[in-house]
C-alpha cells in the first residue's frame, strides 16, 4: 500500500508483463511456465589426440631375468651382482613412428651403482630410422659396493617433456679378492696373506673359508677381517686344506663378492728327524761338522775347517729326511786368507796416471793404499792378474819422489791376505 492507499504493482509481475507484451508484439507470446526455460543444446564432437612416448618408441625386455614390462611400465631389477659386470641386451628400443627419432637414456638416483647405461652402439643416445631398433647394455661399477635404487629415463630428444621413468634396483657386491698365498709354519700353523682391494669403496673386510680334503667350506672368522693376513692354527698334522676368500661390503645386510681363486696347503707339525749321514766335501780340504737337530723347526750345522784349507771355496750343505732334501751353500768365513799379492809399479809422465800391478788369487778384490792416504781398488781376473791406476807423482823436475803403497787381496769369503808393501821412487 502506498501512502495514499494505492497498492504498488509487483516488480516481478511488471517484468513478466513487459516480456509478454514484447513476445505478443512478435507473435510469440505463450503461457509462461517452468517448461518455457527447458531446451536441448548439442555440440559437435571433436576427438582429442593424446601424445605420449608410446607413439614414438617401444621397449621390449630381452633379458627376462632383470627386465620386465614395456615402454609404459618397464622395470629393471638386477638383484645382487658382482662388481664390474656387464649385462648385454637388457631391453630393445624400437622407433615405431614414421620418421627418424633420437632416443635418450639418463640415470638418476643410483649413479654410484652403475658405471654405464648405454645403447649397444655406445653412448646414451641413439638416432633410429623409422622401424629401426637398438639394444641397451648396463655395466656395474668396479669401485663401489652397496645397495641402490633409482630411475632410468627413456626420452625423445628435442622434447624435454616426452619421456618415461623406469625403476631400477641393484645391489652391488665388492670386488673379488685375489688368490691368497699360504705358508707352512711350525706346529702345523698355516699363514694366509692376500692383496688388499684398492678399487672398492664401502668395503668392510674379508671372510676366509676352508675346506678339508675337498669337503664343504666353512667360514673361519666370525666378523670380516680388516687386514690382509690370517693364521689358521686349528689344523691337523698331515691334513691338506683348501682356502678361498670373499670381500664383504659395509652396511646391513652385508653384500659378498664372488669367491677368490683357491689355494691349497698341508699342515706340518712333525719336526724332521736327525740326518742319518753327513759328508763333508770341500775341494780336498779337511775338517769336521756337527749337527744340532734339537730344535723342532730347524737344523743347524757347524763346520770347522783346518787352517789354510779355505780360500775362495764355499761350503755346500745337503740335509735329507726320507724323500725330502734341502741344499744350501755358504761362502767360507774366518778361514785363512789368500796369499799376499805381488806388486810392481809403472812410473808414467806427469800427464798420465801411474800404475800398480801384479798377481793375486784369481778373482780376488785388490785394495791399494798410498802412504798419503789415497785408496784404490780393482778385481783380479781369472788368472789372478790385476792392474790399478794411482795418482801421478811429479817426479820431474824435483824428483825422485819416494812413494809407498800397501796392497791386499780379499777372497769371496771375505778373508783378506797379508799386506804387501811396495816402495818406489817416482822419477818422471
Amino acid at each position: 500500500m502506498s501512502r495514499h492507499g494505492r497498492r504498488r504493482p509487483d516488480p516481478v509481475k511488471r517484468l513478466v508483463a513487459i516480456a509478454c507484451l514484447g513476445l505478443a508484439a512478435a507473435g510469440l507470446c505463450a503461457r509462461l511456465s517452468s517448461a518455457a526455460f527447458t531446451a536441448t543444446t548439442s555440440i559437435a564432437s571433436s576427438p582429442v589426440t593424446v601424445d605420449k612416448l608410446a607413439n614414438y618408441f617401444s621397449a621390449t625386455p630381452l633379458n627376462g631375468t632383470v627386465a620386465s614390462g614395456g615402454v609404459d611400465n618397464l622395470a629393471l631389477d638386477f638383484g645382487t651382482v658382482a662388481s664390474a659386470r656387464t649385462f648385454t641386451s637388457v631391453f630393445r628400443v624400437t622407433n615405431v613412428s614414421g620418421a627418424s627419432r633420437t632416443a635418450v637414456l639418463t640415470v638418476s638416483g643410483i649413479p654410484s651403482q652403475t658405471s654405464a647405461v648405454a645403447f649397444s652402439g655406445g653412448g646414451t643416445s641413439a638416432t633410429l630410422a623409422a622401424g629401426a631398433s637398438a639394444t641397451v647394455n648396463v655395466t656395474t661399477s668396479s669401485t663401489v659396493a652397496g645397495r641402490g635404487s633409482g630411475t632410468l629415463r627413456l626420452g625423445l630428444s628435442g622434447l624435454g617433456w616426452m619421456y618415461r621413468d623406469y625403476s631400477v634396483k641393484i645391489d652391488e657386491a665388492p670386488e673379488a679378492p685375489t688368490a691368497p698365498a699360504v705358508a707352512q709354519k711350525p706346529g702345523g700353523r698355516l699363514d694366509l696373506s692376500w692383496t688388499a682391494s684398492t678399487t672398492t669403496t664401502n668395503l668392510a673386510g674379508y671372510d676366509v673359508y676352508r675346506s678339508n680334503g675337498g669337503g664343504a667350506y666353512s667360514k673361519l672368522n666370525p666378523t670380516p677381517l680388516t687386514g690382509t693376513t690370517y693364521s689358521d692354527t686349528a689344523t691337523t698334522d698331515g691334513t691338506t686344506y683348501t682356502y678361498k676368500l670373499t670381500a664383504v661390503s659395509s652396511g646391513s645386510p652385508l653384500l659378498t663378492s664372488v669367491d677368490s681363486p683357491t689355494v691349497t696347503a698341508t699342515a706340518d707339525a712333525t719336526p724332521p728327524g736327525a740326518p742319518t749321514a753327513l759328508s763333508l766335501a770341500n775341494g780336498g780340504g779337511a775338517g769336521n761338522a756337527y749337527v744340532n737337530a734339537g730344535n723342532a723347526s730347524s737344523i743347524s750345522v757347524s763346520v770347522s775347517l783346518a787352517a789354510n784349507s779355505l780360500t775362495s771355496d764355499t761350503v755346500k750343505l745337503t740335509v735329507s729326511n726320507g724323500g725330502n732334501s734341502v741344499t744350501t751353500t755358504h761362502a767360507g768365513a774366518n778361514g785363512a786368507g789368500p796369499a799376499a799379492p805381488s806388486a810392481s809399479y809403472t812410473d808414467n809422465s806427469n800427464a798420465n796416471a801411474d800404475v800398480v800391478f801384479g798377481s793375486a788369487e784369481a778373482n780376488a778384490s785388490i785394495g791399494v793404499t798410498s802412504a798419503s792416504g789415497g785408496t784404490y781398488s780393482t778385481t783380479a781376473n781369472g788368472s789372478g792378474a790385476y792392474s790399478v791406476n794411482v795418482a801421478a807423482a811429479p817426479g820431474k823436475p824435483n824428483g825422485p819422489i819416494a812413494l809407498t803403497y800397501t796392497v791386499t787381496a780379499t777372497d769371496a769369503a771375505g778373508n783378506t791376505s797379508a799386506a804387501t808393501t811396495l816402495n818406489v821412487n817416482d822419477t818422471k
